[in-house]
């Protein structure tokens, strides 16, 4: 195998940023619709977590293509995730699964105001397991190369 020079220090900090957002957001995984609402602090936090926790995987999935050869640049985030999966960084039908991490991280940041409280709860209590599923598999690829 060729040698990927990777910036581990990066990427294990982007890793810890990833673990500390999903342990952030585990509270809400059981959290009622109700429940969730009814304290005006959950949205925002569980937000700013679930943004951080995707800006995370990006960044580590930028960094990593950067590295590979005959990459080529790729601006499109969901291009990204899916060529994570191309390479076989992380598996392929992995990457098509959270290939949508791209499009909500940009509902997050750019049309934040169309987010709905039921939406990112759902979206949390049905997509958060991808983060420590993510994160095995970058392990595993960082300790092959």
């Amino acid at each position: 195998m060729t040698k990927i020079d990777l910036d581990k220090e990066k990427l294990s900090q982007r890793l810890m940023d990833i673990a500390q957002s999903v342990a952030e957001l585990d509270k809400y995984k059981q959290m009622s619709l109700g429940d969730f609402v009814a304290d005006r602090n959950n949205f925002p936090l569980a937000s700013y977590w679930l943004r951080l926790g995707m800006e995370a995987v990006l960044t580590i999935a930028t960094h990593i293509l950067s590295r590979l050869p005959a990459n080529g640049k790729k601006k499109d985030y969901t291009q990204i995730l899916l060529s994570l999966g191309d390479y076989g960084v992380i598996a392929k039908d992995f990457s098509q699964r959270i290939r949508g991490m791209a499009g909500y991280r940009n509902r997050l940041v750019h049309l934040y105001w169309e987010v709905k409280p039921e939406e990112l709860l759902s979206t949390i209590q049905e997509n958060l397991d991808d983060f420590d599923e993510f994160v095995r598999q970058i392990k595993l690829f960082m300790e092959k190369y």
